[in-house]
């Protein structure tokens, strides 16, 4: 099943990212992925926060943030995005993300599923 949870600004699909870091544009990508499911698969310098821990890791995203800002030196900030498996956890986290301040983190429609499907047909999926 295909949840609807966010406003579609607050999601973005597997090309469109792919543009952006293309571009060279300042990001921090959270997979809300089970640890295992992490270790099985994952996007390169994605970082593992799973759903049930998000709250407690905050500090981490806040500090990623700022590491990807200071890199990028553009001023406008890092984006945040948020993937999961097939993109439902993800809205969940984004939206837990909205209420606890990070106001601009998006959902990545599909997630890692999608990404294989449109972006990288290579990714191992499981």
């Amino acid at each position: 099943m295909k949840l609807n949870l966010l406003e579609e600004d607050s999601r973005i699909s597997t090309t469109e990212l792919k543009e952006k870091i293309v571009k060279g544009e300042a990001y921090v990508l959270v997979d809300v992925r089970p640890e295992h499911h992490f270790k099985i698969v994952s996007l390169p310098g994605s970082l593992n926060i799973p759903l049930r821990s998000l709250e407690a890791r905050l500090p981490e995203i806040s500090s990623a943030l700022e590491e990807e800002s200071n890199k990028a030196g553009s001023g406008s900030g890092a984006q945040l995005y948020v993937m999961c498996r097939r993109g439902n956890d993800s809205q969940r986290a984004v939206q837990s993300l909205h209420k606890l301040g990070f106001t601009s983190a998006k959902d990545i429609l599909g997630g890692l599923e999608g990404w294989a499907r449109d972006v990288d047909p290579n990714l191992p999926m499981y």
